[in-house]
């Protein structure tokens, strides 16, 4: 038995036959039927039921696929680690949170690394972003740090593996339509918000409030609305008095018909960003936080 048979179950189980297995897997199906027949007679062990439809796991076929998918996800583990190192000059990855300086920051740095031939960008969730860095993934992760999460996302990092530096901190800002009745205040108040919905931006699925994406705890409001989706959030706040909350660093908010106000007596947040332990970045990655450091520079006027 080897990894590519694994593979091979898998992909059948996935597609529910092996001609569009055979097809995925770019191999011509009596090779694939070949294989399978022979990891079968290995195991002594008859893994797929076949019929003229498709392919459908035997009980032993389903434990296997379950045994193999964790093995499998391992090996992944360890090929994207230890990628030779022709793979990881044509390659660059990170995750973070959805901020609008990734599209500024990147844009340089194409202009600059002509040689790299694919670039992944992945916006996600705090918890997402950690594991995409941990699972070697990503290169570099990028997320915010405050009072209330930076001791428990600490932890969580440090059991990764993982460790961070935090380049920039900012006020939380107040996120309103240019319309609203608070859009001349020069700061604005939890009490001045109260009288306004909320939109909430959040896709985490678990109850650690450490991991949620919005800066500003519940505030008593009457109305509060839930999304998962950037854009909805950003049409709500264009057509509404409804507010939400962010980091300030956004260019050229009156585009979107937004005014970013600092929000009084705010927390202290900081972008950070977190990349395995006692792991020389590439000169991309290097390339790519010295930007990020200049963009904040430039941004802030420090």
């Amino acid at each position: 038995m080897n990894i590519q048979q694994m593979k091979y179950v898998v992909a059948i189980a996935n597609n529910g036959s092996f001609r569009e297995a055979a097809k995925k897997l770019y191999i011509a199906q009596p090779s694939l039927s070949h294989a399978i027949k022979e990891l079968e007679e290995e195991l002594s062990t008859k893994l797929f039921h076949r019929t003229n439809r498709g392919a459908s796991l035997t009980d032993e076929g389903v434990e296997f696929v379950l045994m193999a998918q964790k093995l499998l996800a391992q090996f992944d583990l360890i090929e994207t680690r230890y990628s030779n190192e022709e793979q990881k000059n044509v390659h660059f990855s990170i995750s973070a949170q959805h901020y609008d300086f990734l599209a500024i920051v990147i844009s340089k740095l194409l202009t600059t690394e002509v040689n790299y031939k694919s670039f992944r960008i992945f916006e996600s969730t705090t918890q997402k972003i950690i594991q995409d860095v941990a699972k070697f993934r990503s290169e570099l992760g990028i997320i915010f740090l405050n009072d209330q999460n930076s001791a428990a996302i600490g932890r969580v990092l440090e059991q990764e593996h993982l460790e961070y530096e935090s380049l920039i901190s900012f006020k939380t800002h107040i996120f309103i339509r240019q319309g609203h009745p608070l859009a001349s205040y020069e700061e604005i108040s939890e009490q001045d918000l109260r009288a306004y919905p909320q939109v909430r931006f959040t896709q985490e699925t678990n109850n650690y409030s450490y991991f949620q994406e919005d800066l500003v705890d519940a505030i008593e409001t009457d109305r509060v609305i839930h999304t998962s989706d950037r854009a909805t959030l950003t049409g709500i706040l264009q057509r509404t008095n409804a507010y939400g909350t962010g980091s300030g660093l956004v260019e050229n908010p009156q585009a979107q018909d937004l005014a970013l106000i600092p929000l009084k007596d705010s927390t202290i947040n900081r972008i950070t960003v977190i990349r395995p332990k006692n792991k020389e970045l590439s000169p991309i990655a290097k390339k790519f936080v010295h930007f990020l450091k200049q963009y904040f520079t430039e941004t802030s006027g420090v």
